[in-house]
């Protein structure tokens, strides 16, 4: 190990406005679907007639949803976009169309107003968010990590997951603001809309920072011979071991995510005493906890490797998963509250992005990176909150708890023999 750290490299001159670009449009993106989540019931009484709460969530859910079902078409347009055009030009793109989806969401009338036109708007705004989504947190990672020195890659890494954070806890936050002040006759009906519209300033700010930064110093080395023609195939055939692995350890976390902070509040505030604003707060409080973890755990993997942390959170999360789930359920704020600030550090070391970025060689890596997140988003992450709320009904909290728990333990079976990358230079080529 000593003589690994000896042969780093001094840091490039990266500034921290391309590191800043790259992480606030994250932040936008998990900005939107925090709002959504937290609004599900709402959205769900405005655009969904059922009068049953249980089938309106449902309904909610599987619109939430819907945009991560859009992510692999976004990643592998986004990600071939990455890996032939340049990381900034993704970048670019997929800041514009999430911000402009987003703010559109803000503006559909209700069921009661344009009939079925009014979800089959919203479905479609949700797919054109996904899209968007689809490059960006595995883009505009790939940017950061490439842009940070030999033995700073999980440091530089861990500020995506913290803005990751914060863009949800930031949107958990306005939710919670504005149905407390409807709750309490403070704003007329329909206000909650702001939520969605305030994404337009956010995501003005990262396209005017992302349209100045400098493309990162991997992608510049590779001169056009070298820039793979079709990189989905070239990840299919060359790095299907990467891709498995990396899917099962980024599926533990968005599984784990999309269940605590998405699925759990909303889920407690309509079964028990416990308010939504409550329960957005301590949700909150959980992720802002998780994006100081974050950045704990980047510097940790920097320390002692990759490996040892993640697989320490993967193991963490499939034994505490049903006990957490269990505490969260129990009809108190203080045992969601538990369960979120205890889930939130956990997850936050499962998400190691610079791991995941050295499975992959340069000339495919943005490609690499926005499959394995939007595979693992559209096929369990962006699913986890409709099967929990069809597991309520057979199973209780239980269910939920237990498909975390198999996806964590999937995550630790596949990261088992995997080589530590943290001591070597991002690999170049294949």
């Amino acid at each position: 190990m000593t003589t690994a750290r000896a042969g780093r490299s001094s840091p490039t001159h990266t500034s921290r406005r391309d590191v800043a670009a790259a992480c606030i449009g994250n932040a936008v993106e998990w900005y939107d679907f925090a709002v959504f989540g937290a609004l599900a019931a709402i959205v769900g009484t405005v655009y969904f007639p059922a009068e049953d709460v249980s089938t309106r969530l449902v309904a909610a859910f599987a619109v939430y949803g819907t945009a991560f079902l859009a992510r692999p078409l976004g990643a592998v347009y986004f990600g071939r976009r990455g890996d032939g055009r340049g990381r900034r030009w993704a970048l670019v793109i997929s800041v514009l169309v999430m911000t402009v989806a987003t703010a559109a969401v803000g503006l559909v009338p209700g069921y009661a107003a344009v009939g079925i036109a009014a979800p089959i708007a919203l479905v479609f705004l949700r797919a054109a968010q996904g899209f968007g989504a689809g490059g960006e947190l595995g883009v505009a990672a790939v940017f950061v990590i490439e842009h940070a020195p030999d033995g700073r890659r999980g440091s530089y890494a861990a500020w995506h997951v913290a803005t990751l954070a914060a863009g949800t806890a930031a949107g958990f936050a306005v939710a919670a603001a504005l149905t407390w002040l409807e709750s309490n006759g403070v704003l007329a009906r329909g206000w909650w809309r702001a939520a969605f519209l305030l994404a337009v300033p956010l995501g003005l700010v990262g396209l005017y920072l992302r349209r100045r930064v400098r493309e990162t110093p991997a992608f510049t080395r590779l001169e056009p011979p070298s820039r793979a023609a079709d990189p989905v195939h070239a990840v299919w055939r060359d790095h299907r071991p990467a891709l498995f692995t990396a899917f099962a350890l980024i599926s533990a976390g968005a599984v784990a995510f999309n269940i605590f902070f998405v699925f759990l509040p909303t889920h407690v505030a309509s079964t028990s005493p416990v308010t939504l604003p409550a329960a957005l707060g301590v949700a909150v409080a959980g992720l802002l906890l998780a994006g100081s973890a974050a950045l704990l755990c980047g510097k940790l993997t920097d320390r002692v490797g990759r490996r040892p942390v993640v697989l320490m959170a993967t193991s963490m999360l499939a034994v505490l998963a049903v006990p957490l789930a269990l505490s969260a359920d129990s009809g108190s704020l203080l045992g969601l509250a538990v369960a979120e600030l205890v889930a939130g550090p956990i997850i936050a070391g499962v998400l190691a992005m610079a791991l995941v970025a050295e499975m992959f060689p340069a000339h495919i890596r943005a490609t690499g990176m926005s499959l394995t997140v939007g595979l693992a988003a559209a096929l369990l992450g962006g699913t986890a909150p409709v099967v929990a709320q069809l597991f309520i009904g057979t199973t209780g909290i239980v269910g939920p708890g237990l498909y975390v728990a198999a996806v964590a333990a999937l995550g630790t079976f596949e990261l088992r023999t995997w080589p530590e990358t943290a001591f070597t230079p991002l690999p170049e080529t294949s």
